[in-house]
């Protein structure tokens, strides 16, 4: 594929306060038995929790807007990797990467015990319709790759990316390279009572008209043309 891939990748603004929520929580657990409050949930750090853990995820891909989605010539090209690190290294990798100053720049060569989870990619050109630009993956074995041991609250399922996208109408090439990073438990949800098993990953872009190129790993972004990051 045609694309920048260029790892390591800077982390987006949402993607970076999310990972520094995750390696903060993990901090806090230091006392035996001590628990992370969130809304009116609780969660125990660096503890297993298999209920949090779907058999298998779905990646969403969209491509929100593109000024030129009409034109036949417009393209979009993706390449992703998904990972699942777990919660003790991600939070000894990241704290590392902090003190040398490369805390902003993530790598999948950075996180060595890393379980590949799906990659792939795509090449695609028609795109008039909100349909079009809206593909699906599903079925990705989780759960059962991923130890036991491992399946605490507070890992980290991290989706790096690299995205080319032509806009005929603007006449212009648009490139980004990024990470997300999500725990296993379900972060588009409603309920502020239960957590439950994240079953869908999203990777949403949005072309402005001038170009710009702005991007979500919200649910509400992928069913909408409208601009909604959250």
């Amino acid at each position: 594929m045609n694309t920048h891939t260029s790892f390591p990748v800077r982390v987006s603004r949402f993607g970076w306060l999310l990972v520094i929520l995750l390696a903060a929580s993990v901090v806090m657990a230091q006392a035996p038995g001590q628990r992370v409050k969130i809304d009116r949930r609780t969660i125990s750090p660096n503890r297993p929790a298999p209920e949090l853990y779907a058999d298998k995820l779905a990646l969403k891909l969209t491509l929100i807007n593109l000024p030129g989605a009409s034109e036949p010539s417009s393209s979009w090209q993706l390449e992703y990797k998904v990972y699942f690190v777990a919660e003790q290294d991600f939070e000894r990798i990241v704290k590392q990467l902090n003190k040398e100053g490369k805390g902003r720049e993530l790598s999948p060569e950075d996180f060595p015990t890393k379980i590949l989870l799906a990659d792939g990619q795509l090449n695609k050109r028609k795109l008039s319709t909100l349909p079009d630009r809206t593909l699906w993956r599903q079925g990705v074995d989780f759960k059962h790759k991923i130890p036991l041991e491992q399946q605490t609250a507070f890992a980290s399922i991290m989706c790096f990316y690299s995205v080319k996208i032509y806009d005929a109408k603007l006449k212009k090439n648009v490139y980004g390279s990024d990470v997300f990073v999500v725990p296993p438990f379900d972060t588009n949800t409603n309920d502020r009572e239960n957590f439950t098993a994240n079953t869908t990953l999203y990777l949403n872009f949005y072309v402005a008209d001038d170009g710009a190129l702005y991007k979500s790993n919200r649910k509400g972004a992928s069913e909408t043309t409208q601009w909604r990051p959250n």
